[in-house]
């Protein structure tokens, strides 16, 4: 009878014993399912740029216009100085109009890898380093909440019309990317492949050295290019290179033919928007 009783208790104690260690597992959160927009439907409501709750679309048959700029200063019959205030007019109208800057990064993974982009992308970029980017531009663009690309001559560095290492390493740790444009702005089509090689990979190799981070994109100098020359740019690592020919980038174009939008100091705001209504300007 003892027996019985102490194998009763036992039995209690283990079903008890097994019911406070075993816990219900809590349920994982509900993960919010992503959405995808058709920029073609969009609203009137506006949201504020470039910020991550902006809903993302694969870039399908879709241009992206890529503006170019050199400085940004008032030189009077210098249409490759912006001035500020036409400059900051056109930032404005990009504001008030929904678009959204955009990394090279961000394109060449959309346009090449299947990646998104927010509705209205378009991406800004300077030429050469001039020191306005940092003193004038940028806080014209930061105002805005847009950020850019520099495509910066290494030899031009630290020289008193461009930029500084200080001024670059402000710019990327806020949010710009700084990529290459060759040590000396050679046209590259008049050069042997040797030097062309030399070129693009020792300012490739300073950039990422000095910076922190890859340089994967370029513009060719002057716009100077040929297939030898675009056959060095692939071996010395380059994902993508950009160039002047006028008009949009898409996803059909081929990534080392990268159209751009040429902004100048003479243009008005006009053809600003023009440019930007029509991918075939």
């Amino acid at each position: 009878m003892v027996k019985k009783i102490i194998g009763a208790l036992l039995f209690v104690l283990l079903v008890l014993g097994s019911s406070g260690c075993t816990r219900p597992k809590p349920n994982p959160p509900a993960q919010t399912p992503l959405t995808t927009i058709n920029p073609a439907n969009e609203t009137d409501q506006q949201e504020s740029p470039n910020k991550s709750s902006t809903p993302l679309s694969p870039l399908v048959n879709q241009a992206v216009p890529i503006l170019y700029y050199h400085s940004v200063m008032l030189e009077n019959g210098n249409d490759l100085r912006m001035p500020p205030e036409a400059f900051e007019a056109q930032m404005a109208y990009l504001q008030d109009k929904g678009f959204h800057s955009v990394s090279l990064e961000q394109l060449y993974q959309a346009s090449y890898k299947g990646g998104a982009l927010p509705a209205k992308p378009f991406v800004i970029t300077f030429d050469d380093g001039y020191v306005d980017n940092y003193t004038t531009a940028y806080p014209i663009l930061k105002k805005h909440g847009f950020t850019a690309t520099v495509f910066m001559v290494t030899s031009y560095i630290n020289g008193a019309a461009f930029m500084s290492w200080p001024q670059l390493k402000e710019l990327v740790a806020n949010g710009w990317e700084i990529e290459g444009h060759t040590t000396n702005h050679p046209f590259l089509t008049k050069i042997d492949p040797s030097t062309v090689f030399s070129e693009l990979r020792t300012s490739k190799e300073i950039l990422e050295k000095e910076l922190g981070q890859p340089v994967d994109f370029l513009a060719y100098p002057n716009g100077d290019l040929n297939a030898k020359v675009v056959q060095v740019v692939k071996d010395t690592g380059y994902l993508m290179a950009v160039t002047t020919a006028r008009g949009w980038a898409d996803d059909k174009t081929d990534a080392y033919h990268v159209h751009r939008v040429y902004c100048f100091a003479s243009m008005g705001m006009n053809e600003f928007t023009r440019r930007l209504q029509n991918p075939n300007y």
